[in-house]
């Protein structure tokens, strides 16, 4: 039986975390355990954890102490900590529905069985699934997280990953083999550099091995106005209207610039790795470095080696 572990993170959650808890002890599939951090929590977030231990004295362990900052520390602190098959991670205001853990792991195995051959070592491999978007009263604002932030699950390509990353961390099941690479690069990282935990951890499966996407909504994703990232859009005249006055104001290039930059900036944390093949990593060195090229050099570069995204593809070869 493999080793499952739910990584979740918590900061000031007491509002919502009860359901949380609530939902992973729903699940159909019981055969995990559970790792929690606080970071740092003023509120009876510790006080829920600890109620919850108490119920389940040999499934919850808690970390205490090393406020990190931010999910993204604490997800990949936590992650270096806890020893496991597989991993998921789980944000402290969702609703898991009662499949999500099963279904995700039996596609995780179907993935590593498909891509393992006898003799051979398991590849890394990350698995993710969709949401419904929901308020806080969890009234179904969309049926797909993915294409209400205007991505597509199929885009698992590393160089989509990097510009235009589908999946969000509180979706993701994945692999021994992919986190100790993600483990044994993170103290080289200049987390400034890194967006989240959730696309290190993909981008470094879409390198490495493989990524699958479930294109099924698996949770309920919960707009409270204090999410770290939250699932935002907007209409097309609003866009348009957001632009136009970007444009007005000088500063629609410099914006559209900056969010490659980062993405150039993430590529540069990358190549710190001592794993990335050697294809990969000068698509890499180059795209770091792409800003020194020309126009149409960059666009040559973007569109041979699929820098694409779900939209906005012209405005990206044009501008970036």
């Amino acid at each position: 039986m493999k080793d499952i572990v739910i990584l979740l993170a918590t900061y000031n959650g007491e509002r919502f975390l009860r359901q949380q808890f609530d939902s992973l002890f729903g699940q159909t599939n019981q055969d995990f355990r559970l790792a929690v951090h606080d970071d740092g929590s003023t509120d009876g977030t510790v006080e829920i954890i600890n109620e919850y231990r108490d119920k389940y004295p040999d499934r919850i362990e808690i970390f205490y102490g090393n406020s990190c900052g931010g999910p993204k520390e604490n997800f990949l602190w936590m992650l270096g900590r806890v020893e496991a098959d597989y991993y998921l991670f789980c944000d402290q205001d969702d609703v898991w529905f009662p499949q999500k853990l099963q279904r995700s792991i039996e596609v995780l195995a179907e993935a590593e069985g498909l891509i393992h051959h006898e003799g051979d070592e398991i590849q890394p491999v990350c698995v993710f699934t969709d949401m419904k978007v929901v308020d806080e009263e969890l009234n179904v604002l969309s049926d797909s997280f993915i294409r209400y932030i205007g991505r597509l699950p199929s885009n698992t390509a590393y160089t989509q990953i990097l510009i235009d990353n589908p999946a969000a961390g509180c979706t993701m099941c994945f692999n021994r083999q992919l986190r100790d690479l993600v483990v044994q690069l993170v103290p080289q990282l200049d987390m400034k550099k890194i967006p989240m935990h959730d696309v290190l951890v993909l981008e470094t499966a879409a390198i490495m091995g493989q990524v699958v996407a479930i294109d099924e909504p698996m949770a309920y994703y919960r707009q409270t106005g204090f999410n770290t990232m939250g699932a935002t859009t907007e209409s097309e005249s609003q866009k348009a209207s957001r632009n136009l006055e970007d444009l007005k104001q000088g500063s629609i290039f410099a914006k559209k610039k900056a969010f490659v930059n980062e993405a150039r900036e993430f590529a540069g944390e990358l190549l710190k790795a001592d794993w990335l093949p050697k294809d990969k990593k000068n698509i890499l060195l180059r795209f770091s470095k792409i800003g020194e090229k020309g126009k149409f050099k960059r666009m040559s570069f973007y569109s041979k080696n699929n820098f694409t995204r779900a939209h906005h593809n012209l405005w990206f070869r044009l501008w970036v």
